[in-house]
């Protein structure tokens, strides 16, 4: 179970980095404007998680994150091949705020450090081999696949989260 957390935090610590290697074909500026807005995004999510809350069950936010953030993985790929300039860092903010909030759901900053950790040498390696797009799909499967099985084991659990 820890594991899954560790890997349904992924996406949203993987997106600033996945996002300059996928943009830095079209310059360091716009790469580093999408890490930047993806970063910003990535910790206003928080609050916009809990405002959210109000109106949204756990489980239902977690998955309806989760899948607006791989169809905005996707969009960013697209506009990423297509040398976008400065597309891919309004996707890239709209994917920071959206990222699956599994921080929010269980705060566990030892696992937070891990998946930043993770992220670093997952789009480190792609950088060394140069494969731009491969972090941001790592980001999108990541999200695809762990988080909904997380959402399923703990079904049975507390249908609220315990930090709130």
């Amino acid at each position: 179970m820890r594991l899954l957390s560790l890997v349904a935090r992924l996406p949203g610590a993987l997106l600033p980095f996945a996002v300059a290697l996928a943009t830095v074909t079209s310059g360091i500026w716009p790469a580093l404007a999408a890490a930047s807005l993806a970063l910003a995004g990535f910790f206003l999510s928080i609050g916009f998680t809990r405002l959210l809350t109000r109106w949204v069950r756990w489980r239902n936010l977690m998955l309806m994150s989760t899948v607006g953030y791989v169809v905005l993985v996707v969009l960013l790929i697209a506009a990423a091949e297509q040398q976008a300039v400065w597309t891919p860092a309004l996707l890239s903010f709209l994917g920071g705020l959206i990222a699956p909030a599994e921080r929010v759901w269980e705060p566990n900053p030892r696992l937070d450090r891990s998946a930043l950790g993770l992220a670093f040498l997952i789009a480190l390696t792609c950088g060394m081999l140069e494969v731009w797009q491969t972090a941001l799909v790592a980001s999108g499967v990541a999200a695809a696949v762990a988080v909904p099985i997380l959402v399923m084991l703990r079904a049975g659990e507390l249908s609220e989260p315990e930090s709130l």
